[in-house]
């Protein structure tokens, strides 16, 4: 099966797969893919929406800031994230088009915007997860740069086009052992991160601190 032809991702299926693995279209795993909703207003009282800004490129959901809509009953329970709801990014600039994150919760409803759409699988087939941490994959590797329609200043990548992907499908109990291998690591790599940037803004303030003990008659 050459998945080149519809999809322009890499011909990878050709490489054998591990016993008990198989390759599958996207699609035929997915169980829902509902586009979230515009809203130019704002209410200091009212739900949270997510906004492309609250995806980063490491699969991670961030509300360090968020907006808030009006919004009610009926929009938020159409629109509303449940943990393991899969968020893909379909509308973007090329280079940030299918950045995609697992939502694990917040403390109050959350909804999103209308550049996702949320994703729900087949639970007996698909860990969402796992599919969160393959489609972060597809992204880094620009397999949706190279899908995505381009107009001036923005893409977008069609449900059509992502759904027919082909994706290496072990059976659930290993999607899970390495989905959660993948988030140990990816957490160990963060936290990383993390202590390099703090050890990098204390660097930034050495010369400041070397010159003030100079004038303080210190050195």
């Amino acid at each position: 099966m050459n998945a080149k032809t519809t999809t322009d991702q890499p011909a990878a299926t050709n490489r054998p797969l591990p016993e008990g693995w198989r390759w599958v279209r996207l699609g035929e795993v997915i169980d829902e893919a509902q586009s979230g909703f515009a809203c130019g207003e704002r209410d200091p009282k009212g739900v949270i929406q997510l906004r492309m800004n609250n995806v980063d490129t490491r699969g991670n959901c961030i509300f360090d800031e968020f907006i808030r809509v009006p919004a009610d009953q009926t929009i938020i329970e159409r629109y509303r994230l449940q943990i393991g709801d899969v968020l893909f990014n379909n509308t973007n600039s090329v280079e940030l088009v299918g950045k995609t994150a697992l939502f694990t919760g917040f403390n109050e409803p959350v909804v999103y915007s209308n550049h996702f759409t949320r994703i729900r699988t087949k639970a007996n087939l698909l860990d969402s997860d796992y599919l969160s941490k393959w489609l972060l994959l597809q992204w880094q590797e620009k397999v949706f740069e190279r899908l995505c329609n381009r107009w001036i200043g923005q893409s977008a990548v069609k449900n059509d086009k992502m759904f027919s992907l082909i994706i290496p499908l072990p059976p659930l109990p290993e999607q899970k052992r390495i989905a959660a291998l993948l988030r140990e690591q990816m957490d160990a790599v963060e936290r990383a991160r993390r202590a390099l940037e703090e050890q990098l803004e204390a660097i930034k303030k050495l010369p400041a601190a070397i010159l003030r003990k100079a004038f303080n008659g210190e050195l």
